[in-house]
């Protein structure tokens, strides 16, 4: 171990750790030999519950699972762009490494708790996430030594992953763990730059620079834009967008924003998921009727509208009541002046009633905003939320 550790530091990359749940031993290995200065930025330790929403700017469906080890990932490696600020400054060179793990408690255990361990990656241009779940059922202290290493045999294997990726299979099967989760996407230039505008935007605190990124022709004319996170598509995006198509004679084109206003940016490993999910609906569309896919870093409508200048947003009510709520007004900006904004951009919305969201009784409905009927679109309940947390059900 300490020869891999020493790899490690003899690699380019610096890194920010985040680490919760167990395995904080990693932490002082990589102190232990000399040398850590060169590799560790940060190690940060959010134990707390409220600690860890700090973190990664919500509270998570499940604490260890893959999705909160890459948003620990994530917000680790902007936390990494915030600190390479000196001589070595370069994105390409950082990685954020998220760690959450379920290991044995004081007290009796319900039955059938599973003790696991979910690590993640975010750098430039790569996501990868890994889980293992321990075998053994003994004492707390061989667990945390048993996570320590692992989280170790990762960052070697990032590091280094000629010498050290062919390893982790082999050592992940053993009779102490057993490997339940192994996956990665990588990106290309322009996504991997979207990704860093949006982060460092974020740590800038300022307004972001509207910038998109087309994975298909674009015509570059005004149209019709469905905007969401698609995680996951649905049929009731796929009938919103056919009916937008129909109504005005031209295809819808679909956008996805890496940033959110209240989550995380999005990994690749994520995206490429939402992108399979949108695809696929896509294909059941019908001819003619679905345009391109977009991505962008803005998440604000005020932003869109200058990306899309001329287009018409389709949204449902949920959406049309964050629109107009001042929590999510850009700096400086008001209901009038965002309207004039609309305007000035020639902005529409085709707003969808949704089953779970009436229009709040305080907002007066703008001219820009057009409510579909309801004999022409019939919510039935379906969501990408309901739809995460069925399969979230299931898992348990």
């Amino acid at each position: 171990m300490e020869d891999k550790i020493m790899d490690i530091h003899r690699s380019p990359f610096r890194m920010v750790l985040a680490i919760t749940g167990g395995g904080t031993e990693a932490i002082g290995e990589l102190l232990r030999h000399g040398g850590g200065s060169d590799t560790l930025l940060e190690a940060i330790i959010p134990y707390c519950n409220e600690s860890l929403h700090d973190l990664i700017g919500k509270e998570p469906d499940r604490y260890a699972s893959a999705e909160t080890a890459k948003n620990m990932a994530m917000s680790a490696y902007k936390r990494a762009l915030f600190l390479d600020t000196g001589f070595h400054k370069d994105a390409l060179s950082l990685i954020g490494i998220g760690v959450t793990c379920k290991l044995v408690k004081q007290g009796p255990e319900r039955e059938g708790r599973q003790h696991e361990v979910y690590f993640a990656s975010q750098s430039y241009d790569r996501s990868t996430v890994s889980g293992i779940s321990l075998k053994m059922k003994g004492c707390r202290e061989e667990q945390e030594r048993i996570v320590a290493n692992y989280i170790l045999e990762r960052i070697a294997s990032l590091c280094n992953p000629k010498k050290y990726a062919g390893h982790n299979i082999r050592e992940n099967n053993t009779g102490e763990k057993t490997l339940i989760l192994e996956n990665e996407a990588e990106a290309d230039h322009v996504v991997s730059e979207l990704l860093l505008k949006t982060l460092e935007s974020i740590n800038s605190g300022k307004n972001t620079t509207p910038v998109k990124a087309s994975l298909g022709p674009s015509s570059g004319k005004p149209g019709i834009i469905i905007s969401g996170s698609f995680n996951p598509c649905h049929k009731n995006h796929i009938e919103m967008a056919m009916i937008a198509s129909e109504k005005y004679g031209m295809p819808v084109d679909f956008e996805i924003s890496l940033a959110n206003v209240d989550k995380p940016p999005i990994d690749y490993i994520s995206l490429e998921e939402r992108l399979e999910s949108l695809r696929f609906c896509m294909q059941e569309m019908k001819k003619g009727s679905a345009g391109n896919i977009y991505l962008s870093n803005s998440p604000l409508f005020a932003d869109k509208a200058v990306l899309f200048p001329g287009s018409v947003f389709l949204i449902g009510t949920d959406t049309l009541n964050r629109l107009f709520n001042i929590d999510y007004y850009r700096k400086s900006e008001d209901m009038q002046s965002l309207i004039e904004h609309f305007k000035s951009h020639n902005t529409r919305f085709l707003v969808f009633r949704r089953n779970d969201a009436d229009i709040c009784s305080g907002i007066d409905i703008p001219e820009i905003c057009e409510i579909v009927p309801c004999d022409c679109y019939a919510d039935d309940g379906t969501s990408s939320t309901k739809i995460r947390n069925e399969r979230l059900c299931k898992f348990r």
